[in-house]
């Protein structure tokens, strides 16, 4: 029965080890896209001041605002979190390799690729499965990846937009790349986007949202069957019923690592779901890794 490990933006945050810096949380990092100048540079005012007071929000006035019309933005979003890279020093290598991989599913709810750059660096390729294949380690992208790009013939489609789609822009096939090949093809397409959620509210997918799904569904069995699951930099949220109401429901022990400002959103969520096996540590994600260690294995 594997461990569940379930890593947020804080975790990335905290990684410690990152070139050129850490990937910013919320508000810092729609302050860092302004600064390329592309898409939110060029946004009205009232949805930079959204953005800037909740990036949830701001980016759900954005999809009204666009017709719904946010490839370019996600695209941005993505060529900007694909260049993170881990330096020997940083923290989700001394996950991986603290862990192992026969007997840890790893989860992410981030876009960048600092995890699978990790487990480059240790020697280890990525599967985005819940099954094991030696020499791998499993990680399952629950909001998507800024590495899954849909796999259509290149130049099917160009100087294209998409308006007021249904659920979906694009329902195609997937087929993620590494970091050097999704720079460029966020740098080279003009039309689609990689399969991420949108930072808002109901975290909707406008490409290939059967993909992700998938790896949610994977996620979720995992849950349902693991006895020993551990968060790391995730903030409770329970508006987001597809983590909270799942991780509430499930029979697994929870250990949940936070600071001081995340307490008592993780007690009212005990209290809402009734999770007796929930424990909180008031911890970074530098320290939760040697606290998991001894966890997992006792």
């Amino acid at each position: 029965m594997a461990v569940v490990v379930l890593l947020g933006a804080g975790a990335s945050f905290g990684s410690v080890g990152v070139e050129p810096y850490a990937p910013p949380l919320g508000n810092g990092l729609f302050n860092d896209l302004v600064k390329r100048g592309g898409v939110a540079a060029t946004l009205p005012e009232y949805i930079k001041h959204l953005f800037e007071n909740n990036f949830e929000d701001g980016m759900a006035e954005y999809f009204k605002y666009s017709n719904k019309n946010i490839m370019s933005f996600q695209r941005e979003l993505a060529y900007y979190l694909a260049h993170f890279k881990p330096t020997e020093s940083n923290v989700y290598l001394r996950l991986i390799r603290e862990l192992g991989c026969q007997r840890v599913v790893y989860s992410s709810l981030n876009y960048d690729l600092l995890f699978e750059l990790s487990a480059a660096k240790l020697g280890l390729f990525t599967t985005y499965s819940s099954e094991y294949h030696q020499g791998g380690v499993r990680l399952l992208k629950i909001h998507g990846s800024s590495n899954f790009w849909p796999d259509i013939p290149k130049g099917m489609l160009k100087n294209c937009n998409f308006y007021n789609s249904g659920i979906a822009d694009i329902q195609a096939p997937i087929k993620p790349l590494n970091q050097i090949d999704t720079i460029n093809k966020c740098k080279q397409e003009d039309s689609v986007a990689p399969a991420i959620a949108m930072f808002a509210e109901g975290k909707a997918v406008r490409i290939s949202p059967d993909y992700v799904q998938n790896q949610y569904e994977m996620w979720k069995e995992q849950v349902n069957k693991s006895s020993n699951i551990f968060v790391v930099g995730v903030r409770v949220h329970e508006i987001d019923k597809h983590i909270w109401s799942i991780l509430g429901n499930s029979k697994a022990k929870v250990t949940y690592f936070g600071f001081d400002n995340d307490r008592a959103e993780f007690n009212q969520w005990k209290i809402n779901n009734n999770k007796k096996n929930a424990y909180f540590y008031n911890s970074d994600f530098e320290k939760s890794v040697q606290i998991i260690k001894g966890l997992y294995r006792r």
